[in-house]
């Protein structure tokens, strides 16, 4: 974060126009909407030119968050964090535009869309409570149009789908870890993402059978399942800060007496690792930041697969991998590639910028067009590859490579391939 605040942050832009790179000559993450639209004020040398034209007075009182002004100038900003890395000035936008986001909900109000998606993880837990039920409700004719009708979600847009048997109660049900404490060479917290716990549980089945093989005692614990994250990119700063008190206070205890927190859906990783520290500020924080790792960051980190046998498929070895833009933004994404290809994955990296569903963005129908032009960019990548199939971490990414061909399986998370290749 800038010492000088949001003030500070904006006037580290000095327009290089680096923002302004394409994906085939500069490549990185920075600036999605930019490569997809051309425009300017789509770039974040113009998102700060009009944020510097607000706060010197050259825009009416109260204009900068005026409808108009946080659609055109913020709303396109996806949130992708690919700036805070790309730009030679550390231009953090996707900060920028949560803080301006919530003082216009201060001052407007939120709509209801807003709310849902920043409560996403209390809809997702009506959701695995209430299924199969709540599966074949979006299904019922007519049910998707009203939907984007009445709230804006795109009708065309495939929903999430809910377990009734979420990753933590099967985690209960299997009598917790397999490894006792006292065999145990590390000990982790596996924390039960939204995504992860109620719409896909594999991906934490498969995490808890390759820790389980590399001899870590793993905990999945009660009560926790959002990290603030969708509050957080939705502008509700004083909701995402309160569930990062709560967060912190369950589980920094835990990390002082030595366990360590994985988490396996990427932005969720990275917002404790990084936003919780603009949100508080004190050593409790900087203690669970400092030990919370993405899945495969783990186990790279440690070495710890190092020590289990693997064999992949051999028809399936070929990847395409897309990293998630959050993790490239606190570069950590090679983790991933590092470790599929010590278990005997050939990994094609691709130097992809931000799949373009950005979490509820590619859900919103004013959006839907702009989250698609960014796709087809990724899209072009996948297809140059040499990969034969693709893998990415992120929900969002794999739900928009879902996208790309209807019907089609998701692609898988980089921890199910490991877990299916344990010999």
């Amino acid at each position: 974060a800038n010492d000088n605040g949001f003030q500070g942050m904006v006037e580290l832009c000095h327009g290089c126009g680096g923002c302004r790179g394409e994906q085939s000559t500069t490549g990185g993450v920075m600036c999605p909407t930019y490569r997809a639209s051309r425009e300017e004020i789509t770039a974040t040398r113009g998102r700060a030119n009009a944020l510097r034209q607000a706060m010197s007075g050259d825009l009416e009182q109260g204009e900068a968050v005026s409808d108009e002004f946080v659609e055109e100038v913020m709303g396109l900003c996806i949130g992708c964090k690919g700036c805070a890395v790309d730009c030679p000035s550390e231009v953090d936008m996707a900060k920028l535009k949560a803080e301006v986001t919530h003082e216009y909900h201060r001052r407007h109000g939120a709509t209801l869309r807003d709310r849902l998606f920043a409560n996403v993880a209390t809809l997702s837990r009506w959701g695995s409570r209430l299924a199969p039920l709540s599966n074949l409700l979006p299904k019922l004719p007519g049910a998707r149009r009203a939907l984007e009708a009445t709230i804006g979600i795109d009708a065309d847009r495939p929903l999430p789908a809910f377990h009734a048997t979420t990753f933590r109660d099967w985690f209960e049900r299997r009598g917790g870890s397999r490894v006792r404490a006292t065999d145990a060479d590390r000990n982790a917290v596996v924390y039960p993402d939204p995504y992860t716990n109620y719409s896909h549980p594999a991906a934490g089945k498969a995490a808890v059978r390759v820790l389980e093989a590399a001899g870590v005692h793993v905990r999945v614990p009660d009560g926790l399942d959002d990290t603030g994250r969708p509050a957080f990119s939705k502008g509700f700063l004083d909701r995402a800060r309160q569930t990062a008190i709560e967060n912190v206070e369950t589980l920094a205890p835990l990390v002082a007496d030595g366990w360590e927190v994985v988490v396996l859906e990427p932005s969720d990783a990275v917002m404790i690792q990084s936003d919780y520290r603009d949100l508080l500020s004190d050593d409790a924080t900087a203690l669970l930041a400092n030990e919370t790792y993405g899945v495969c960051e783990y186990l790279d980190t440690f070495g710890l697969d190092e020590s289990l046998s693997f064999d992949p498929d051999a028809t399936a070895r070929s990847l395409a991998y897309h990293g998630h833009c959050h993790q490239k933004a606190t570069r950590t994404d090679h983790h991933a590639v590092g470790v599929l290809r010590r278990a005997g994955y050939e990994v094609d990296p691709l130097d992809s910028g931000c799949c373009g569903m950005a979490g509820s963005f590619g859900y919103e129908a004013e959006h839907a067009s702009m989250s698609d032009a960014i796709a087809s960019i990724l899209y072009d990548q996948v297809d140059d590859s040499n990969g034969e199939r693709v893998v990415a971490a992120g929900a969002s990414c794999r739900t928009q490579l879902e996208n790309r061909s209807r019907g089609a399986d998701q692609p898988p998370t980089p921890i199910e391939l490991l877990a299916d290749a344990l010999e």
